[in-house]
């Protein structure tokens, strides 16, 4: 089977090793380098260094449906496109290259979380399973045929970071499943279910801010669905500045109604050695265990409390806390 590859991040890399194995591919497509970070230093997608590693055809349009770059597609010939993570959405033109068809992989069970951000959102949303789905590409959405699904259980501990490497995994083995059938013509679709569907945007700054008014499983949601990117945050005062900050790992502990009794949402009620320091959320405290500061490097929450003095009583801030 002669696959065209369009993917980006580090997510779509065991699907792509994968087909590499088994398949022929004529080329891969990924978005160009882009400047990102404080330094604006440029990244290189994932996909790319695989892909210069294996010595594939690679490719960086800008636009993937101008015209010119589809001509160039066509004349690899594919029977078959794949997507996984890629981040352009294909027009009719684009999706009349291959002989076949294209096919997507999307990490959620669709038409759930429809979107770029079905993994976090997920987690935040205390969702307690989810999976991956092997599509029909068309041109609106997520919203294509589908042709395999397959379900897991999310741990209650298990964070975006660890999801999205299973995910991956998991995506990989399905999307070949998906390609025996194609090549079988035992390809069956099943129509997805408007009524049943969901949109997981982007995940955006402000999207990340901690309320610590709100329920501690709410946060500790928040906190697993945001790592590894962009991290959930709040505000502190250190050494006559407020500070935003990271907060990377929490922990949901038994309600502590000695140590809560008037106590603000956000307060520092209780430094626990060596794991780090408990917070008051809306309803209980959380074990806040990983941390990280502007410009450093993520530390435990025990030495983020000694490196920098903090007592009990200290109070994390929202977005209104000036």
């Amino acid at each position: 089977m002669r696959i065209l590859f369009l993917g980006t991040p580090e997510f779509a890399c065991p699907s792509l090793e994968s087909l590499n194995k088994r398949e022929e591919i004529v080329g891969v497509i990924t978005q160009p380098d882009r400047p990102s970070g404080r330094g604006k230093r440029f990244t290189v997608p994932a996909v790319k260094r695989f892909a210069e590693e294996k010595k594939i055809p690679l490719y960086q349009p800008e636009d993937i449906n101008r015209d010119f770059f589809i001509s160039q597609m066509r004349r690899l010939k594919p029977n078959l496109v794949v997507v996984v993570a890629f981040g352009q959405l294909l027009g009719p033109n684009f999706l009349s290259i291959p002989g076949l068809l294209s096919i997507n992989l999307h990490p959620s069970l669709l038409p759930r979380y429809r979107g770029p951000g079905p993994i976090p959102w997920a987690i935040i949303n205390g969702e307690r399973k989810t999976g991956v789905t092997v599509q029909k590409v068309e041109k609106e959405l997520d919203k294509g045929g589908i042709i395999l699904q397959k379900k897991v259980p999310i741990g209650p501990l298990e964070t975006a970071a660890d999801l999205e490497r299973r995910l991956s995994r998991l995506g990989a083995e399905l999307l070949g499943e998906a390609i025996e059938l194609i090549k079988r013509g035992q390809i069956q679709y099943k129509s997805q279910n408007e009524a049943e569907a969901t949109y997981a945007p982007k995940i955006e700054k402000a999207d990340s801010l901690i309320d610590w008014s709100k329920p501690a499983l709410t946060i500790h949601n928040l906190v697993r669905g945001l790592n590894s990117y962009p991290g959930a945050s709040t505000f502190i005062r250190l050494r006559g500045k407020r500070m935003r900050i990271k907060i990377w790992r929490t922990e949901l502990v038994e309600e502590n109604s000695n140590l809560e009794k008037d106590v603000l949402a956000g307060q520092i009620i209780q430094i626990r050695k060596p794991e780090g320091f408990l917070v008051k959320g809306g309803d209980a405290s959380l074990l806040v265990k990983e941390v990280q500061l502007p410009n450093r490097n993520p530390i435990s929450g025990y030495d983020f409390i000694k490196g920098y003095q903090i007592k009990k009583g200290f109070i994390l801030e929202d977005s209104s806390g000036d």
